[in-house]
C-alpha cells in the first residue's frame, strides 16, 4: 500500500557512493529512515539530493510504513524549501544546531502532530525573519513544554534554579543548582509570552550562558541527549 506523508528532513548520511539514508520526522509515522538508491549518481533522476537539505519540508511517498524498518522512497515533492536558512551562514548553522537537537530528542516512531506543527511553524518564522539571534534558544525553551519537561515559572522570585527538579529555589543546595544573571534572564523568559523576537538576551555572554544552561537541562531530562557538535561553531559565529 502506497502512502504519502508530510515530513521534516532531520539529516542524511551516505549509504554507498551513490545512495543515502535520509532521516525524517514524518507527520503520520513519527521518525522514519528512508534509503534512496542512486541519488548521488550522474544519471538524470526525478528525486534530487537538494530536496533533502536539513529541515526542508517535503512530501514523501513510500510503499512501506512498518515501524523500525528502512523504507524506500518512491517519490518526493518539495513543500517548503528554506532559501534564506540555506544561504545565510548564521541561519544555516542555527538550523544545523536545531537539527542535531531534534535528532537527539525526537526518536519515537509514532505521530506527534503538536511537535510537528510547532517545528514547521517555527521554521517558517525563522525563514522570514531578519531578527533571529535568540531563535534557537527560545525554540529549545518552548520545545520543553511539548516534551513534558517545561521548567516551573519563578513565581516567588527565587535566585537559584534547580536543574534536576526544574524549579526555582531560594538557596543553592546542590551541584545541579545555578544562580546569577543567567537565572535572572531565564526567569524573565519563562515569565513572558513566548515570542522569538524576545529582547531579554541582548549580548553574546547572555546567549552563551543561556544555551549552556538549557543544554545542561536537556542532558538531565532527556535520556541519551548529546550536546550538538555545531555549538562551538555557532558560538564562534555569534562572537
Amino acid at each position: 500500500m502506497v502512502y504519502s506523508t508530510e515530513s521534516i528532513v532531520l539529516g542524511h548520511i551516505n549509504y554507498s557512493e551513490t545512495s543515502i539514508i535520509v532521516r525524517c520526522f514524518t507527520k503520520k509515522f513519527g521518525v522514519k529512515s528512508f534509503l534512496i538508491r542512486g541519488i548521488r549518481s550522474k544519471k538524470k533522476k526525478k528525486i534530487q539530493l537538494g530536496q533533502f537539505q536539513r529541515l526542508n519540508i517535503i512530501d514523501v511517498e513510500s510503499s512501506d510504513s512498518k515501524r523500525g524498518d528502512l523504507s524506500y522512497i518512491k517519490n518526493v515533492k518539495s513543500l517548503i524549501s528554506f532559501h534564506s536558512i540555506n544561504s545565510d551562514i548564521l541561519k544555516y548553522n542555527i538550523a544545523l544546531f536545531i537539527s542535531e537537537v531534534l535528532i537527539s530528542v525526537i526518536r519515537h516512531e509514532e505521530s506527534d502532530y503538536r511537535i510537528f506543527t510547532f517545528i514547521k511553524e517555527s521554521l517558517v518564522w525563522f525563514e522570514n525573519s531578519e531578527r533571529f539571534s535568540n531563535f534557537h534558544i527560545l525554540f529549545l525553551i518552548y520545545l520543553t513544554s511539548l516534551l513534558g519537561i517545561l521548567p516551573e515559572k519563578n513565581i516567588d522570585n527565587f535566585q537559584y534554579f534547580d536543574l534536576e527538579n526544574g524549579k526555582f529555589i531560594p538557596t543553592n543546595n546542590s551541584l545541579n543548582c545555578i544562580g546569577g544573571e543567567v537565572i535572572e534572564d531565564f526567569s524573565l523568559i519563562l515569565g513572558t509570552k513566548f515570542d522569538y523576537s524576545n529582547k531579554i538576551l541582548t549580548n553574546i555572554n547572555q546567549r552563551r550562558n543561556m544555551i549552556d544552561l538549557i543544554l545542561k537541562y536537556y542532558q538531565i531530562h532527556i535520556p541519551g541527549f548529546k550536546i550538538p557538535k555545531s555549538i562551538g561553531v555557532l558560538n564562534d559565529l555569534f562572537s
